[in-house]
């Protein structure tokens, strides 16, 4: 990997990460990219579009360090398991991408490349994973900690609204805020009174 490519994976990922991404993408063969954010996911993988063509992982260019690198070990485990039968139908989130992600991610583990709580929120997400990182709550909010904007602020979310308050999220739709459910809010789009859940962890505008 040249200086350039080790520039670029420094400028997203934890510093004392970068070796080891670096040495993921040299030992295998995908391209990864980094692109707008995008509201439906964080990141994806995508397989080639024909036999002589490359896999490819596209990822968040906005995210923070930290929620940048699991979703890119999230990712690479798609890749990894797509390589064990890339002919075969493979659950997405099945078992098998399960115990690859977790094989995958234990390197990262560790105080040098993760703060204290995002490591402790990170080996209880392994004890239940789940589909996506932002749909465990609890690593969610953590991992929020480290958000900021361009004002270095920390963003403001649903759940720091108390109930009733009138909001509007990045889609362009406002609410109003109800009662929780779990881990999202019934609330009330005020644009076509409709009812919606919402995550606590929405970001508001």
């Amino acid at each position: 990997m040249n200086d350039k490519e080790l520039q670029i994976l420094r400028r997203y990922f934890p510093a004392a990460a970068v070796p080891l991404v670096a040495e993921a993408y040299e030992n295998s063969r995908f391209q990864l990219k980094f692109k707008k954010p995008r509201n439906s996911k964080l990141g994806d993988f995508r397989p080639p579009r024909d036999d002589d063509g490359i896999c490819c992982i596209t990822l968040n260019g906005n995210l923070n360090p930290y929620q940048m690198l699991v979703t890119f070990v999230h990712e690479f485990a798609h890749y990894a398991v797509y390589m064990l039968a890339p002919k075969k139908y493979v659950e997405p989130h099945g078992d098998l991408w399960k115990l690859t992600f977790t094989q995958l991610l234990q390197p990262y583990l560790k105080p040098e490349i993760f703060p204290e709580d995002i490591l402790a929120a990170l080996h209880q997400h392994l004890h239940h994973i789940k589909a996506s990182s932002t749909a465990d709550a609890n690593l969610a909010k953590v991992m929020k900690r480290y958000d900021s904007n361009p004002s270095g602020e920390k963003p403001l979310t649903v759940d720091d609204l108390p109930e009733g308050s009138v909001f509007k999220l990045a889609n362009g739709m406002t609410f109003k805020k109800g009662p929780k459910r779990r881990t999202r809010y019934q609330c009330e789009c005020l644009d076509n009174g409709r009812s919606y859940t919402v995550s606590g962890m929405a970001e508001i505008i």
